[in-house]
């Protein structure tokens, strides 16, 4: 009886190993595509379509482009990764798992980047389907519409989209974490957010390498005029 338990449980562990060292090997595999991403409702063009400036730009300037990695002044490994062009050499147009920008995005180990911060599956669903669809430098004009401004239904995406990768609640840039309302509250209060996001002289141009758009703009000003609403 007991010889017969311990060779169910060996039984049972080595099954436990083999199905961890499976699960571990079908993690690793980029070649199983991900699912495809929710995107920003603001983006009124076409559901299907992933948009190089106003998905793919913003998510690797925040992620990548930074002073001590891939950004202007730094060129880690001789790449710039805060343009179309520095981005797209990294890529190998409708094949994802051929593309250097997603395999170091995305593989796993000690070369994952970026190193301080991994990125999610709806990002990794971002790069790898701009990718399948040909990398294009593509854009959706969406009309700019601040009817309805408050922090849920449009400063949150803002800040999602371009900031809160250098500004997460993780070993946030200057110490500056934008990931809540109460924080980007007290940002705006503190009087430099502003001339930040609008790059005047005298203030730390956000975000790095990047641009708000002058819409993104208007609607954070317009946020702000109206009390700074949740």
């Amino acid at each position: 009886m007991i010889h017969s338990m311990k060779r169910l449980s060996f039984a049972s562990v080595f099954s436990l190993f083999i199905l961890l060292l499976s699960g571990c090997h079908n993690k690793a595999d980029l070649s199983i595509a991900p699912p495809f991403p929710s995107q920003s409702p603001w983006l009124k063009c076409s559901r299907d379509t992933i948009y190089f400036q106003n998905s793919v730009l913003p998510l690797v300037i925040n992620s990548c482009a930074k002073t001590d990695c891939h950004g202007q002044g730094s060129s880690a490994h001789g790449i710039i990764l805060d343009s179309y062009s520095g981005i797209f050499s990294i890529v190998s147009p409708n094949d994802p798992v051929s593309s250097k920008l997603y395999t170091a995005l995305f593989s796993f180990g000690d070369k994952r980047m970026p190193p301080d911060s991994h990125l999610s599956v709806n990002q990794e669903g971002l790069i790898y389907y701009w990718i399948k669809q040909g990398a294009s430098n593509n854009k959706c004009e969406t009309p700019c519409d601040s009817s309805h401004v408050t922090y849920d239904s449009a400063i949150v995406i803002i800040t999602q989209s371009w900031c809160t990768t250098c500004h997460g609640d993780s070993n946030p840039a200057y110490g500056l974490s934008l990931t809540t309302y109460d924080k980007v509250k007290a940002s705006v209060n503190g009087g430099r957010l502003m001339g930040a996001i609008r790059q005047e002289t005298g203030f730390y141009p956000m975000p790095k390498g990047g641009h708000l758009s002058p819409c993104d703009i208007a609607i954070f000003q317009k946020w702000i005029n109206l009390g700074m609403p949740q």
